[in-house]
């Protein structure tokens, strides 16, 4: 009988606790940005369109500052998780192998956690967490996280299918080319170009129509998932390398070099930092079939011939300026409409 009160003691405890934690307050955003949230936010944008990854400790420090001055300030926190996954994912630009970088993803993953609590209603900030998730889960071997990844990342994709096809896809490039999630996640890259254009899905031989579509669309959501900004000045350009990336791997190197070319038909294509790449994949791209299917070896990775998702461009590769473009854009204040989404 007494075992049989301290069990009831403890289900009623249990109750008590999940009933105060549901009706605790939820973390609200801040709109208001003090001078230095407002610095720091600049700092990051200036080093990450010039892709200065070296600049990331400072980064760091400079938005950890504004943080504590202000735990809710929404853009600040999600600045936090993008440098975060920033080093991570460029680690190939570090010349030895720096095993607790994996330590990155923990943190890229809280901090996209705790902004999109305060934004519920952003599904690219829903869409990242989901991607985080799964890389954590990965990481740690932990499917049931992995699982609660990739469900968050499918519901992303209803919310906002051109934004967050390309991001988890981007996720699964880094699978084996016979597994079934690579080959998913290659699927989407034809579906996000249909998404964009508007179109059915297709087995188009001849893209320039679509691309047309998206770059004339009056649909912000379309245009900023789909085409060239000031958050990602070669947004598409950066897509098309990662869907030739994913093709080289699944061994179609002919259909691969049409979708290289395709970045060509960016009006930024002359001033992306990266074009050279993109040649250089033209070239080789029988050559890169073995190279993209060998397995990864991170104690030699600045050495080795990758995917774009393992390399030197993973981030940079749609948001790094030319030189010339950083001077003729330089660093714009966005505002609320871009980090507030409404329902």
């Amino acid at each position: 009988m007494q075992k049989l009160k301290v069990l009831s003691l403890l289900a009623v405890l249990a109750g008590c606790s999940n009933i105060a934690v549901f009706y605790a307050a939820r973390k609200e955003a801040s709109k208001q940005q003090t001078p230095l949230a407002k610095d720091a936010d600049a700092f990051f944008w200036n080093n990450y369109h010039l892709g200065n990854y070296d600049s990331i400790p400072a980064i760091v420090n400079k938005l950890c500052a504004a943080l504590q001055e202000n735990p809710n300030d929404l853009r600040v926190t999600a600045h936090l998780a993008f440098t975060h996954i920033w080093a991570l994912a460029e680690r190939q630009r570090i010349a030895n192998n720096v095993p607790s970088a994996i330590e990155h993803i923990v943190l890229s993953r809280k901090y996209f956690e705790e902004a999109s609590k305060m934004d519920p209603h952003d599904p690219r900030l829903f869409g990242f967490l989901a991607d985080l998730t799964l890389a954590e889960g990965d990481i740690l071997n932990n499917k049931k996280e992995q699982t609660e990844g990739y469900f968050k990342g499918l519901q992303a994709i209803s919310d906002w299918p051109q934004f967050n096809k390309f991001t988890l896809g981007y996720i699964f490039s880094n699978l084996d080319s016979g597994a079934q999630y690579f080959k998913k996640g290659l699927a989407w890259q034809y579906e996000t170009m249909d998404d964009c254009a508007c179109e059915a899905n297709s087995n188009k031989t001849d893209y320039a129509g679509a691309v047309l579509k998206i770059k004339q669309s009056k649909d912000p959501k379309i245009f900023r998932a789909c085409w060239n900004s000031w958050i990602a000045p070669h947004n598409f350009e950066g897509f098309c390398m990662n869907w030739g990336d994913m093709l080289v791997k699944s061994k179609q190197a002919a259909e691969a070099v049409k979708i290289y070319n395709l970045a060509k038909q960016s009006d930024s294509y002359r001033s992306w930092p990266f074009k050279q790449a993109l040649e250089q994949r033209i070239a080789n791209v029988e050559a890169n079939i073995a190279d993209f299917n060998r397995p990864l070896d991170n104690r030699l990775l600045f050495a080795q011939n990758v995917i774009m998702f393992n390399s030197k461009m993973a981030c940079s590769g749609c948001h790094q300026m030319g030189a010339d473009e950083f001077a003729k854009m330089g660093y714009q204040e966005l505002g609320d409409d871009f980090y507030f989404l409404k329902k």
